[in-house]
């Protein structure tokens, strides 16, 4: 995320080198980032964030159970605390989290509020079922950033072994293609037109086709509302958004 002076990340999940060139293609410089945000400590979400803290001095920023699990028994780069509901601010954007349903230390969704330019930026990635505070945490938003990681027959009919089918299908497991477009329905009801994404698609029991063909018939029939929805990829810059205009969306397929 950034503004015209600050920047941050929202999660580090790939590589140290992987994310230092997605951020040289953005041209972003690494020491001038306001911090690392943290949804979670699962490696998916905080494989650099470690080693982008030591090196460029970038504070991690994230609740103290999820600062535990990352750290371990010593603080040793900087950091932040921002425990669930508090506000951390990045120049003129306005950061604030809130529970999700996931099997970790203390998981988060995310809400950024950029004050200049009056718009909000709601993620929630790695959900068991969507709840009560999810669909109140993202009111408004205008950009809404949605894990729709499986397709539920490719999933229950793929090869990974039963209990890890039953702990992504678990109520603190991850949402399905079918729960994440049942949220964007009712967001665009009760928001109107706003842009989309969907992310954290599993490689072998999702595609971004299947994920995007599902969620664009079923928004139009359901809702008839002219919501811009995208697949945000999970390795690498995919997609782009500015707040007050169309989304842009980069070599999906």
């Amino acid at each position: 995320m950034r503004s015209a002076h600050h920047s941050f990340l929202i999660d580090a999940g790939l590589s140290l080198r992987a994310l230092l060139r997605a951020l040289n293609e953005k041209e972003i410089d690494p020491a001038s980032l306001s911090g690392i945000v943290l949804t979670h400590e699962h490696g998916d979400h905080s494989q650099a964030a470690l080693p982008l803290s030591r090196k460029f001095g970038v504070p991690i920023v994230a609740n103290t159970p999820t600062l535990n699990r990352i750290f371990g028994a010593e603080r040793d780069s900087p950091h932040h605390v921002l425990e669930v509901g508090e506000r951390w601010r990045a120049g003129d954007m306005d950061i604030t989290t809130f529970p999700i349903p996931h099997d970790a230390a203390e998981p988060v969704g995310i809400n950024v509020y950029n004050r200049s330019a009056e718009q909000k930026v709601s993620l929630v990635t790695d959900a068991g079922h969507i709840t009560h505070t999810i669909r109140v945490a993202t009111k408004g938003a205008n950009l809404l950033i949605l894990e729709a990681n499986h397709d539920v027959h490719r999933l229950r009919a793929g090869p990974y072994p039963g209990p890890l089918k039953a702990r992504i299908l678990g109520m603190n497991g991850h949402l399905s293609n079918e729960a994440a477009v049942g949220l964007l329905c009712e967001h665009a009801l009760r928001h109107g037109p706003h842009t989309a994404w969907l992310a954290h698609l599993s490689k072998e029991n999702n595609t971004p086709r299947l994920a995007l063909g599902y969620a664009r018939a079923t928004i139009a029939v359901e809702t008839a509302c002219p919501v811009l929805v995208d697949v945000a990829k999970r390795d690498k810059p995919s997609v782009s958004w500015t707040p007050g205009h169309k989304n842009v969306q980069l070599n999906l397929f």
